[in-house]
């Protein structure tokens, strides 16, 4: 309990000096710019190291051009900003991290269509890097982490009230604190982005037709619709656009209008390429098996069945893996790559490291992506087995 009091006496001393840029609310920040910038550079390499990156000069170019505008109007110089496109129609997103490394999936080039639209979407993932969005995530998950700890500790003469209390500090800290939360940082970065797009040139007036496409595009490809608002971590598309309609007149008085022509953004499916296909489903293949350990007894069914693909000891691939500190799918790709083309694990590992593209990682090692997707169909089906033979026997921990 006098750690929980003690930090969170720390976070009302930097609530009070701490406050987001132009809306000036007041923030509870427990995690320095430095920490933050390293987690954001960290999880950005994570992302890129397991996406397909686009290689077209065009659009790299034009998201670029939109960044480094939407950058200069942020106007922080200690960020080492970088920008890269993602091949994946299917993903209609894009996000910054805390140090200026931003990523645009081409999957939002079909609603944002030009310059101007992109700039509402990047302006909008600057705005929640510069407004120090994740160190305030992360301090209200320290504070509630440790909140639910104190309750526990000063309840656990009776562990069955106890268990009651901290269940429903869980639902009031999900649904009361957490996701209202997030929705009051989304709205903020909407705000803060909007300022952000007028600085660097571009109408902020655009967002309202932005929103309109999205909502569009969400309901004809969702059955399900959306969820209720008040599950959300984002507002409704109609409260959204309300708000942005009341942020005008201020991101308004920013813009200075320009003849400069619009831009427009290729279109998803003319970046798009069979090696990009192929390794976009080499990527679910992966996840599938990081997904399948998640399941009761599902680590040792992955490990079980590397091991008989691989003729490998079940202990020595645990120990591997946990030295390479990457997901069991990850692991599969790379143990795979080199049994197929009879190579140097660690040189395809380095290779990996370096950011290499799956198919370059292949092709400069023996084999082929074709042949790793073919070998990988029969390890998920080995593991599916593997699952259902450990499914009559009873739990046990995985090898360690």
């Amino acid at each position: 309990m006098k750690k929980l009091l003690t930090l969170i006496y720390i976070g009302f001393f930097v609530w009070s000096c701490s406050a987001a840029p132009y809306t000036g609310r007041r923030q509870v920040i427990l995690v320095s710019e430095g920490q933050e910038t390293a987690l954001g550079d960290d999880a950005y390499k994570h992302v890129l190291r397991d996406s397909v990156i686009v290689r077209s000069p065009e659009a790299e170019r034009i998201v670029r051009k939109v960044g480094e505008r939407i950058a200069a109007a942020a106007n922080k110089p200690d960020y080492k900003w970088e920008f890269t496109v993602i091949n994946d129609p299917e993903m209609v997103n894009a996000f910054a991290v805390p140090g200026g490394k931003v990523a645009a999936y081409t999957g939002i080039f079909a609603p944002a269509r030009d310059e101007a639209g992109l700039a509402v979407v990047l302006g909008h993932e600057v705005a929640h890097a510069l407004a120090r969005h994740p160190a305030e995530r992360m301090s209200q998950g320290m504070l509630l982490q440790l909140g639910g700890v104190g309750l526990g500790v000063a309840l656990g003469k009776n562990p069955a009230m106890a268990n009651q209390v901290l269940q429903a500090y869980g639902i009031v800290g999900g649904v009361g604190i957490a996701l209202p939360f997030g929705r009051s940082q989304e709205t903020e970065a909407d705000r803060i982005g909007l300022i952000l797009m007028a600085k660097a040139g571009y109408d902020p007036r655009v967002a309202v037709d932005l929103w309109q496409r999205m909502e569009s595009m969400e309901k004809k490809g969702s059955a399900k619709g959306t969820p209720p608002e008040f599950l959300s971590t984002h507002p409704g598309y109609e409260t959204r656009v309300q708000n942005i309609r009341s942020f005008l007149p201020e991101a308004l008085s920013y813009y200075q209008p320009s003849n400069a022509r619009l831009e427009t953004l290729p279109a998803p499916e003319s970046l798009d390429t069979p090696a990009a296909k192929s390794e976009r489903e080499l990527l679910k293949r992966i996840e599938a098996i990081n997904r399948a350990v998640e399941q009761p007894n599902g680590e040792r069914a992955v490990v079980e069945a590397l091991a008989h693909e691989l003729r490998l000891s079940p202990q020595a691939i645990v120990e591997e893996r946990q030295q390479l500190q990457i997901g069991y799918g990850q692991y599969a790709a790379l143990r795979g790559t080199a049994h197929l083309g009879r190579g140097s694990f660690s040189r395809v590992t380095d290779d990996y490291k370096r950011g290499r593209p799956w198919a370059d990682v292949t092709d400069n090692n023996g084999t082929r992506l074709n042949e790793l997707m073919v070998w990988f169909g029969d390890l998920i089906r080995t593991t599916n087995n593997m699952g259902q033979q450990l499914q009559r026997q009873p739990s046990r921990p995985a090898i360690r």
